[in-house]
């Protein structure tokens, strides 16, 4: 191994209306956070600089810099990417929202440039970001077409790894969406995952029924019979370690879930519901299978407590903590 080293975080704002740059200047005057990381908040340096004077937030580490070759260590490097900074806290406009996404598109161009290590995006809301120029469910799905990949949503939290088959979908089109091929890649790639991200030689993956109970012998469907279990035989002979497909009413009715090292979900509510709520304001979004290292927080813009100083950045400190630790297992670092 060699020494290792502070990595460069390339941050995006989000939503400016939301509570995005109000948890990263939380997160960013952590100690603890520094010590790991050098941070480029892609922006405005007069928009984050008046929310935070709003928020009642501390100012003297803020760092105006024009190019990334300006970055300051223990500062909250600021590159402004557009200029205007008007707001207003919790209101969805589009034209405010336009400008989180201008944040992310130069997040992504700078570590793509490999100007930055890693990526970790501020929530958006995606009813005010979609436009003729965004036309994506969410920053995942504009990653995925981006470098032409297919992510996988892997939410991550400290007793549990949730992926997820299909994501930003309506339910409608989930059964017909499933197949043997698309959950044979996701299965793929979160074994993939696990062992070069995570850094576990032979996961213990546990996949969700698709229907209720499992289908009860077909009674309640035969997609598990039929394409799941298929599926899950054919890696297992791959030297893959799968089980399942288990009735997902029960599987996190007690500690069971623990003694594996991630759970596959068919569907976005499936994974989601049980993963928040057990890890809510504490868990990641990790985007898997990408060729960057991309982390973002487990909550939403969060309109209806924006502007009030209340929100938690625990999440944003976990995504920025996790985004690390895969950086220095893909790059063969000793953490920090």
């Amino acid at each position: 191994m060699v020494n290792s080293k502070k990595i460069r975080a390339a941050i995006s704002i989000g939503d400016p209306n939301g509570v995005g740059i109000e948890i990263i200047l939380k997160a960013l005057s952590k100690e603890e956070v520094l010590a790991k990381i050098i941070p480029i908040v892609f922006g405005s340096y007069d928009l984050i600089k008046a929310q935070a004077i709003d928020l009642g937030q501390e100012t003297t580490r803020l760092n105006p810099i024009s190019t990334i070759n300006d970055l300051e260590d223990q500062k909250i490097n600021i590159l402004d990417v557009f200029r205007n900074c008007e707001y207003k806290f919790g209101v969805l406009d589009k034209s405010v929202s336009e400008r989180g996404i201008i944040s992310f598109e130069a997040a992504i161009d700078a570590v793509k440039n490999q100007l930055a290590d890693v990526l970790i995006t501020a929530p958006i809301n995606k009813n005010a970001a979609y436009s003729s120029k965004f036309k994506f469910a969410g920053q995942t799905d504009y990653l995925s077409s981006f470098f032409n990949v297919e992510a996988l949503m892997l939410m991550v939290s400290e007793d549990l790894r949730m992926a997820l088959t299909t994501d930003h979908i309506p339910l409608k089109e989930v059964h017909s969406v499933l197949n043997k091929d698309l959950i044979k890649r996701k299965l793929g790639l979160l074994n993939k995952t696990l062992q070069e991200d995570f850094e576990i030689p032979n996961p213990r993956i546990a996949v969700l029924a698709i229907n209720p109970h499992a289908g009860d012998n077909g009674v309640i469907g035969d997609e598990d019979n039929n394409v799941t279990v298929p599926v899950i035989k054919e890696l297992n002979g791959k030297n893959y370690y799968i089980e399942g497909p288990f009735p997902s009413d029960t599987f996190f009715s007690n500690d069971g879930y623990k003694q594996y090292d991630a759970v596959l979900a068919a569907y976005h509510d499936q994974g989601l519901i049980p993963f928040k709520t057990i890890n809510f304001g504490k868990g990641v979004n990790f985007s898997a299978g990408l060729p960057i290292i991309r982390t973002s927080p487990d909550h939403g813009t969060a309109f209806d407590i924006a502007g009030k100083n209340i929100a938690d950045p625990t999440s944003f400190i976990n995504a920025i903590v996790i985004a690390s630790n895969i950086y220095f297992s893909r790059n063969n670092l000793i953490s920090k």
